[in-house]
């Protein structure tokens, strides 16, 4: 496995159709910040790169005035992502220390998250951040006719909420309700078209870089906020066949440090059974015999690698899990880590990190 300086955060950009996400990514594009990122489209059709940043066009790839390095997905985003590393290495296309990936407005972001934590991928990225823009005129009727547009806010890290300066106040409160039962953890800023939210959203947060500092880290995971919530049903009957289950986020704190072997069996119990309903699963973990905190991170069927962080972000080193599911309530993900801390788990492997590695690659 890289170390965690040899391999490049990704941060993920996405939002439904029409949400300005687009716009958002043209306005950042132009800063200098960016000169040394590269920019992994689906197509320079759909997402509109403002042709006054061209500089060059060369195959898929084209290079943008203010430095940075943008291209296409050719079929697969892992094959894009593999390629893109390797004309890196050879020197085919400049160097890079970052990368941000536009999803088109229908995505689902559950595979493109996926995709960031398929071995060897995660060898040479890791993923740093979710940004996900709604439209502030039209995100509450998009949340609840569209299964994507939800899910693309309850996996958020940071919520860009666009065309305030369109929205009347029923609207905005109306919305705003939606999105704190989707994702109340989730760091929210505004938009407007004459103002945008600043960069530091897009390239402060790296839960995973040795240099974060603990506030940004706190924020990231935000256990707090999950605390006793309530489920996300949209309220239109036209969509209640696609979201009957609704949409789950809670919280589970663990006071005394919590043994690997028994973690593992339970993340893995959970995605043997119901993958597909783990929309999201992150935290921050004192495990017995680890002097260091622990971040895990999941998207439905894959965990991303494991690693330890340089400090505790929280004084009182209490284990911190945060879930955003599909229709799997808090009680039943903790019965099953209750049976399964309940009896005894065999171990064919007494190495704490050959079963670090094993969840990282076979959940």
């Amino acid at each position: 496995m890289s170390s965690d300086r040899a391999r490049i955060p990704v941060a993920l950009l996405t939002g439904f159709l029409g949400s300005g996400k687009t716009t958002l990514l043209n306005r950042w594009l132009r800063e200098p910040a960016l000169a040394n990122a590269a920019v992994i489209v689906n197509e320079f059709g759909d997402i509109g790169i403002d042709h006054n940043l061209i500089a060059s066009s060369n195959d898929n790839t084209i290079e943008l005035s203010t430095g940075c390095l943008c291209c296409t997905v050719q079929g697969d985003l892992v094959e894009t992502l593999r390629d893109l590393l390797d004309k890196r290495s050879r020197g085919a296309v400049r160097a890079f220390d970052r990368v941000v990936i536009e999803t088109t407005g229908m995505a689902d972001p559950g595979p493109v998250l996926q995709a960031l934590m398929t071995f060897p991928v995660a060898n040479g990225y890791r993923l740093a951040q979710v940004i996900t823009t709604v439209d502030g005129v039209n995100g509450a009727t998009t949340l609840n006719r569209f299964p994507e547009s939800a899910k693309q806010v309850s996996v958020a890290d940071q919520l860009v909420i666009t065309k305030m300066d369109l929205a009347n106040s029923q609207q905005a409160q109306e919305l705003q309700s939606q999105l704190e039962l989707l994702n109340p953890g989730a760091t929210v800023s505004w938009a407007t078209h004459l103002q945008v939210p600043c960069l530091e959203v897009l390239t402060e947060l790296d839960v995973y870089a040795a240099a974060t500092p603990a506030p940004a880290i706190r924020r990231w995971l935000n256990a707090e906020a999950y605390a006793d919530h309530t489920r996300y049903q949209p309220i239109t009957s036209e969509s209640a066949g696609h979201h009957s289950e609704g949409i789950e986020t809670f919280s589970l704190v663990y006071d005394e440090p919590l043994a690997w072997q028994e973690l593992a069996a339970w993340l893995d119990a959970l995605v043997m059974a119901h993958g597909d309903d783990l929309l999201r699963v992150k935290g921050i973990l004192n495990i017995a015999g680890e002097s260091r905190p622990i971040v895990v991170h999941a998207v439905q069927r894959l965990f991303h690698p494991p690693a330890p962080l340089a400090e505790w972000p929280y004084e009182d080193r209490r284990s911190r899990l945060v879930f955003i599911t599909r229709g799997l309530s808090r009680a039943f993900v903790e019965n099953i880590f209750d049976v399964i801390r309940g009896r005894a788990i065999p171990s064919s492997r007494s190495s704490t990190t050959a079963q670090k590695e094993s969840i990282a690659w076979t959940l």
